[in-house]
């Protein structure tokens, strides 16, 4: 045999071998695929879904770490101004020197530090409520409060000054947390009139059920004499309070002009005017300690809106107080006792 055909020879040996190499290369996963057991394709399935839900609770507790770091900062700002006033040096925090604390000298040191603490907290909030409290509606910052029952104190004295700054701290907090959700439903509205819808505010609150819808309204009420006596978004606020505080004595008015003249007047249909009772008292209540407290600066539009508010609701109250006396109203709809 010649060398020229054991060289040709030879190369069909390696070209063969190469191609046996690359179609071994290729089709063998493939065989391996199609001959693994079922159970193990079942597995890599179900580790394949795992895994996905796994990334899924990453991504909610990625999320939930957001929040707590968010809440966290509000709350390590509160804490750490505590703790500053508590470990400054007296003179330096500019309040009253320890001998002008009557009926405190003679308590704890812990209870005087923190009494210091306390009016620099006051001393704070005041200058938010002297802005508006405009830098905190879009936080979670609310006044630091130590409550006087959890301390032991040598004279009742003492805790009634502890009681004096927890009253004007208690105000702000609930001040602030109204004014939030004001602002929060302001930003709602402008978010529907962008949209094209036309929204007053508090229609939501508006189209509840009977009893849930006066509770709702009772509540944003509230909100908008917090509103009013903060200074925040006035014009809103007095909007706001003048139609809810309509539509919520309207029905007294409707059953006072009917029980004045039947004739001329539709009779009302059935209406549980006991709610009154609770809400009405206490938005009264709420706006004369808003009007005369001394606490802390009211808006200078404040005093005014909230007097007239009170007197509007205490009109209406007596009002319904006397259609009761009348025994011209269903014992059901009506607790005549609990009114006088």
């Amino acid at each position: 045999m010649s060398k020229s055909i054991k060289h040709l020879l030879i190369a069909l040996l390696i070209i063969s071998v190469a191609i046996a190499y690359v179609a071994a290369k290729g089709f063998l996963p493939q065989w391996m695929g199609f001959h693994l057991p079922s159970d193990a394709g079942d597995e890599t399935a179900d580790l394949i879904a795992e895994n996905q839900t796994l990334k899924q609770v990453i991504v909610e507790l990625n999320e939930q770490i957001r929040r707590l770091k968010k809440a966290l900062v509000g709350r390590s700002v509160q804490f750490a101004m505590l703790q500053q006033e508590i470990d400054a040096p007296r003179p330096s925090n500019g309040l009253p020197s320890l001998s002008s604390l009557k009926n405190m000298d003679n308590e704890l040191f812990l209870n005087q530090q923190i009494y210091r603490a306390l009016l620099a907290e006051k001393k704070r909030w005041v200058a938010y409520q002297q802005s508006q409290y405009k830098d905190i509606l879009e936080t979670t910052l609310e006044p630091v409060i130590v409550e006087s029952q959890y301390l032991i104190f040598q004279n009742e004295a003492s805790r009634e000054k502890f009681r004096e700054i927890e009253s004007i701290l208690s105000l702000h907090r609930q001040l602030i947390r109204d004014v939030r959700v004001f602002h929060d439903e302001i930003q709602f509205r402008k978010k529907q009139i962008q949209g094209g819808s036309d929204y007053d505010l508090y229609d939501l609150k508006l189209e509840l059920q009977p009893f849930a819808r006066e509770s709702a309204i009772a509540d944003a009420l509230q909100q908008a004499l917090s509103a009013v006596g903060a200074g925040i978004y006035q014009q809103e606020a007095s909007q706001a309070l003048e139609r809810l505080m309509g539509v919520f004595v309207a029905p007294i008015e409707a059953l006072t002009a009917w029980l004045a003249d039947p004739d001329d007047a539709s009779e009302p249909g059935p209406y549980n005017y006991n709610f009154y009772i609770v809400f009405g008292k206490k938005l009264i209540n709420y706006a004369d300690h808003l009007a005369r407290q001394t606490y802390i600066p009211l808006a200078p539009s404040a005093l005014g809106e909230l007097d007239y508010f009170s007197r509007r609701i205490g009109q209406s109250l007596t009002a319904l107080n006397e259609a009761g006396g009348r025994a011209n109203i269903d014992p059901d709809l009506l607790d005549v006792q609990a009114l006088e």
